[in-house]
C-alpha cells in the first residue's frame, strides 16, 4: 500500500465513519462500511482529478454503500425518541406525552419510505441540507434530489391521511 493512500486513509476516515454511522446507526456495520469505501477507494485512486473533493467523493461512496445495505436488509433506521429535544419546558405531561407520540409517529412514516426518499428527506429535514449539499453528497443532479423530495414529502401527506381516516 503507498504513502498516498495512507494519508487519504488517515485523513479521511473520521468523515467517512461518520457518514456511515449516521446512516446504519450500527458502529459495526459503520466499520465494515468504511472499509468497503476505502476498498474501492483504493482501486479508483487513478480517477482522482480534484484532491479538494476526495472528501466528499469517500463520503458518497459510503452513503451509497449504507443505503445499498439498508436496501437489502429493508432495516429501519430511528432515532431514540428520547434523543430529540423538547423546545417547550412548560408543557404538561400530557402535551409531552402528544407531542412524543406524534414524532413517533412520524419517524415511524419516514422509516417506511424508500430508501433512497428516505435518505434526501432525512438529509434535507433532519441536517438542513440544501438540495446542491444533498445532490453533491449523493452524487445526484439537483432536479433529481427535488423531485426525489417531492415524492418524499407526497408520500409522507398521503401516510397522514392514511392515518387520519383509519383512526
Amino acid at each position: 500500500m503507498d504513502s498516498s493512500f495512507n494519508n487519504l486513509y488517515t485523513e479521511h476516515y473520521n468523515r467517512v465513519y461518520y457518514a456511515a454511522l449516521k446512516m446504519t446507526r450500527d458502529s459495526s456495520l459503520a466499520e465494515d462500511i468504511l472499509q468497503e469505501t476505502f476498498i474501492k477507494a483504493h482501486d479508483r485512486m487513478d480517477e482522482i482529478k480534484d484532491e479538494a473533493k476526495v472528501g466528499a467523493w469517500l463520503s458518497t461512496i459510503a452513503t451509497r454503500k449504507a443505503i445499498d445495505w439498508l436496501r437489502k436488509e429493508k432495516r429501519l433506521v430511528t432515532l431514540p425518541i428520547e434523543e430529540l429535544p423538547f423546545k417547550d419546558a412548560t408543557l404538561d405531561v400530557e402535551d409531552v406525552v402528544e407531542q412524543r407520540l406524534q414524532i413517533e409517529e412520524t419517524f415511524h412514516a419516514i422509516s417506511t419510505l424508500p430508501p433512497k426518499l428516505r435518505i434526501v428527506l432525512k438529509l434535507s429535514c433532519l441536517e438542513g441540507k440544501r438540495e446542491k449539499e444533498i445532490a453533491e453528497e449523493l452524487g445526484l443532479t439537483q432536479a433529481c434530489v427535488k423531485s426525489r423530495l417531492y415524492r418524499a414529502r407526497a408520500a409522507m401527506k398521503s401516510e397522514a391521511i392514511r392515518v387520519i381516516h383509519t383512526a
